[in-house]
């Protein structure tokens, strides 16, 4: 399919304008003498949507995960502190590691040294440089000349997350060497000690906040991520103070406080939560069982303070903000999650994430928990009789997957063989399976690799190629209709000749010309003038094709020169990547007989169209989408070649390309 004009992006992208659904009406709140603005319900449906893309994301579900623009769009933390991939990293890899030392003056140097960087990238670099990071082994001048490396190569090593005031106070001209200095001040001063003698969780933070440099909103964060260990045993619905973002939400949520004070008006939205969500009818699902704690209301008003600056930019708060800077950029890498175990919900964490085997047949069996993949490589890793990187200790793990395939092998031949008289074989079957997966763990430790996020990451490629097809609306449906593709259309294919018989492909569009007429522009006849067929498939099943939606006349546009959707997805370039896609994609199905009786393509063709995509909105598709959309294409092109004729039938609310009969 070729159009006369291709465009060229000469213009940067700016961000759509964000169109804002109204909420459904609800009761007003009864809460008198206060007075609530319509932040105040929008504080909870926020509080309701972020949870819920918690578990969409959780369950390894495909984007998108919120019909909400501006969640879409931009940065937010998780309505539970504790679910942040930081707080999540703090817990799992520097607190609860069987690994280091664990009474309370490691623990709390660790959770302190973490936290005044708050930067997983810092405490890796750390890790990589010392290997085991203890207090014991504790040098400032080590600590100082790794962190000031990374500075000069160009490394951050704090957090954007929030401001670590310099600590200038304590003599140092570089500011992480201050906060160093503050470290060991707190260790030489019996801090550890005199935290886990604390009555109270107040009593806690004024001990933190006595030190320079710590003001309220840091003392609370640090004294909420102490109490995740077991140096102290302090309930979140204690003590809160509010830090500047939150007191900024409170004034957008209240037009009149009455005189209460910030710290009140938390505890008051905690204790109303499920009043709050019943009455609002919004379907809450809470941390399996946990409700939300101080800590958690008071972030939620924080990222309420940011997100109302969109959502209700007529309500002023007390900060003078009105855009949110961060935009959201999915990561990569999956997490595996785990809470302080005094919460008593991680068995139930792990049933969520991992389904026992239900399954009737030779391999099922019944259990009633899952190991945690994370658990049984550290556990596995102990008892490796050659340890080290070195050549001959990466080889044998190598060498013994080849080794306990072929004894899997044998076992399955003597089954074959021998019928029911094997009767040891499912227990020699489990053995050599059970082989296999501690030298799969122990390959994936020498080569630096989280076994657990491993599985993830292969469970979310596998559902995304095999699995049933999201549930995924058009990306042009929020633009206006005359900017949309029509739902339902019909286009039509017809063969003529010129006066040398040679023959050319004319496309219709509602007895139109639509595109230029084709030829197969080859010395030998293989049907490319009909590959109109796989751009309508595009439409079809992926809801995308920027060529067929310039032919159709619906390109995006809101009259602004430097809109995304105009200059990006709609532009020249997409054009010419989608071009290049169906010459790439047709040029493979050619070697496989066009796909006849075939309903997959290869991993490297799909690899190759995700990467050639990447920079595009129909980068959130699967591979399974697209797979689906190539294989439904030849389908179509197949029997429109066979006669040489034939009206498509594009149907974008089906997600089906046919041929009308």
């Amino acid at each position: 399919m070729r159009g006369k004009v291709v465009e060229a992006d000469m213009s940067p992208t700016e961000l759509h304008p964000i169109t804002l659904a109204a909420p459904l009406p609800a009761p007003p709140p009864a809460i008198a003498p206060l007075k609530p603005t319509a932040a105040f319900d929008t504080y909870w449906r926020f509080a309701a949507e972020r949870q819920r893309i918690f578990f969409q994301r959780l369950e390894r579900r495909p984007p998108p995960w919120t019909e909400d623009p501006i969640l879409r769009a931009n940065k937010f933390t998780n309505a539970y502190r504790a679910s942040d991939r930081v707080s999540q990293y703090l817990i799992r890899r520097v607190i609860y590691r069987d690994d280091l030392p664990y009474d309370a003056s490691e623990v709390v140097f660790r959770i302190l040294l973490f936290k005044f960087f708050n930067r997983i990238e810092t405490w890796e670099l750390l890790e990589r440089d010392l290997g085991q990071v203890t207090h014991a082994e504790y040098s400032f001048k080590r600590y100082d000349q790794i962190l000031s490396h990374a500075m000069t190569r160009g490394e951050s090593i704090y957090s954007a997350a929030y401001i670590m005031p310099s600590a200038g106070a304590l003599g140092h001209r570089r500011k992480h060497q201050n906060h160093l200095a503050l470290i060991e001040r707190m260790m030489a001063d019996g801090l550890p000690a005199r935290l886990a003698d604390a009555g109270s969780m107040q009593q806690a933070f004024d001990l933190i906040r006595s030190y320079p440099t710590i003001g309220d909103f840091l003392g609370y964060q640090y004294v909420t991520d102490i109490n995740y260990s077991t140096v102290t045993n302090f309930s979140e619905m204690e003590f809160v103070t509010p830090g500047p973002g939150a007191i900024d939400g409170i004034r957008k949520c209240f037009a009149d406080t009455d005189g209460r004070t910030d710290a009140y008006l938390i505890r008051f939205m905690a204790e109303r939560q499920e009043f709050e969500f019943v009455r609002l009818g919004l379907d809450y699902q809470n941390l399996w069982g946990r409700r939300l704690q101080l800590i958690d209301c008071q972030n939620l008003f924080c990222e309420l303070s940011k997100y109302a600056r969109v959502r209700h930019p007529e309500i002023a708060g007390v900060s003078g903000r009105t855009q949110i800077k961060q935009k959201f950029r999915p990561h990569a890498a999956p997490i595996s999650y785990m809470y302080p175990p005094r919460w008593g919900i991680n068995g139930i964490v792990a049933r969520h994430l991992v389904r026992p085997i239900t399954r009737a047949g030779l391999f099922a069996t019944a259990q009633e928990d899952s190991m945690n993949l994370q658990e049984y490589q550290e556990r596995a890793n102990r008892t490796d009789r050659n340890p080290g990187t070195d050549e001959k200790a990466l080889t044998i793990p190598l060498a013994g997957l080849a080794g306990e395939t072929g004894e899997l092998l044998s076992e399955y031949k003597k089954y074959l063989r021998d019928g029911a008289s094997h009767k040891l074989f499912r227990e020699r079957l489990a053995e050599e399976v059970g082989d296999l997966l501690w030298y799969l763990a122990n390959v994936a430790t020498k080569f630096e690799l989280d076994l657990e996020q491993v599985a993830e990451q292969n469970l979310a490629k596998c559902e995304g190629r095999w699995g049933r097809l999201p549930v995924r609306k058009p990306f042009d449906a929020d633009s206006p209709e005359d900017q949309r593709f029509p739902r339902r259309f019909l286009i039509d294919f017809a063969t003529t000749h010129d006066e040398d018989e040679n023959p050319f492909v004319r496309v219709y569009y509602q007895n139109k010309p639509f595109g230029n007429e084709l030829d197969d522009n080859s010395p030998t006849q293989d049907g490319y003038a009909y590959h109109d067929a796989l751009h309508l498939a595009f439409v079809a099943i992926l809801g995308w094709s920027p060529l067929t939606r310039k032919l159709l006349g619906v390109k995006r546009r809101d009259g602004n020169q430097y809109d995304g959707a105009e200059r990006v997805e709609d532009g020249g370039r997409a054009i010419a990547t989608e071009e290049g896609l169906s010459a790439m994609i047709f040029a493979y199905a050619r070697d496989y007989n066009f796909l006849e009786g075939k309903s997959s393509v290869s991993t490297e063709l799909l690899r190759m169209v995700k990467n050639m995509t990447a920079h595009l909105e129909v980068s959130v598709c699967t591979p399974g989408e697209w797979e689906h959309s190539i294989v439904e294409g030849f389908k179509v092109w197949r029997q429109i070649r066979r006669v040489k004729a034939g009206t498509l039938i594009v149907n974008l609310d089906e997600r089906s390309i046919t041929i009308k009969d």
